[in-house]
């Protein structure tokens, strides 16, 4: 069993990925920091250019008014 095939069966559950991966449970605990950061860290490509820029919001900026667009 695979490091990622543990950690969709289990989750974050450090003693039980040790289990099945038979390792210490401070290795599945780094494992699983190092999933849990990278996942925080790397939004999958597609969103990241799917999303448009958000309007700079700004003092006197009014949403409703277009003329300025």
């Amino acid at each position: 069993m695979t490091f990622l095939e543990a950690y969709a069966k289990y989750g974050p559950d450090t003693m039980a990925i040790a289990e099945a991966l038979d390792i210490k449970e401070h290795e599945a605990d780094i494992l699983i920091n190092m999933k849990m950061d990278n996942d925080y860290l790397r939004p999958p490509w597609r969103q990241r250019f799917a999303t448009s820029p958000k309007p700079v919001r700004f003092a006197g900026y009014d949403e409703t008014e277009k003329s300025w667009w």
